[in-house]
């Protein structure tokens, strides 16, 4: 990977860290939680969201809640990917006959803005539902089990450009279930293993897109609330 990535997303953190002290850190309300899901992938091998690709994930993360409208969340997530040609019929796939499955993990930091005043208050008072999207960075990691052994990739500290939305709903002034789906643009074209290499050409690939995966499912976090002692 182009080490300039790198920098690059360090900067992206940096700058995230500075806005959130930047902020009044007397509204935060600091959340972790869990969640299971699903993973799948577009990319050479299929070009669109299939549900049949569906395989387990889950995420662990932490939300700091700067106001009843907008938070950010820096999630750990772990999953697999997985596709083969043999499930779809065309020329393409019937020529290719390629296959692979990734176990990947990835870190993001998301800004979540909340439709609703989503109140961190008992539930008789303020909303307790609301509908919310999310957009951030991530750095992607996967390690590929791949059909071809003539395929190399590169797998380490790819960027990813995470974005989504879902529902939130809380029970009372700590507990909370979240629905989500999030799709993850990345910048390379070798998740599945098939990608343009001049000393291999059936790896017939379309060097103008870039692979994507994406995240689906249900999490269930608490809420911490700050205590601040009066002064004398």
């Amino acid at each position: 990977m182009n080490f300039n990535y790198i920098q690059k997303i360090g900067s992206v953190i940096l700058s995230i860290f500075f806005i959130y002290n930047s902020l009044d850190v007397k509204a935060q309300k600091h959340e972790f939680g869990w969640g299971v899901g699903l993973s799948a992938y577009s990319g050479e091998i299929v070009q669109h969201l299939d549900p049949r690709n569906f395989r387990p994930a889950g995420q662990v993360f932490y939300r700091a809640n700067f106001s009843e409208v907008v938070s950010l969340k820096v999630a750990a997530s772990i999953g697999i990917l997985s596709a083969s040609d043999s499930r779809y019929s065309n020329p393409m796939s019937d020529y290719r006959k390629a296959s692979f499955t990734t176990v990947y993990n990835d870190v993001t930091a998301l800004f979540e803005y909340n439709f609703l005043n989503y109140a961190y208050t008992e539930k008789s008072n303020g909303n307790h539902f609301s509908p919310y999207i999310a957009a951030g960075l991530g750095i992607l990691n996967y390690k590929s089990t791949i059909s071809d052994s003539e395929h190399k990739v590169n797998t380490l500290f790819q960027p990813t450009i995470p974005f989504g939305g879902g529902f939130k709903y809380r029970t009372n002034a700590h507990l909370n279930f979240n629905f989500q789906f999030i799709l993850n643009k990345t910048f390379t074209d070798a998740i599945d293993g098939i990608y343009n290499s001049s000393n291999y050409t059936k790896s017939i690939s379309d060097s103008h897109n870039t692979d994507w995966y994406y995240y689906t499912g249900v999490t269930v976090s608490y809420v911490f609330w700050d205590v601040y002692c009066p002064q004398p």
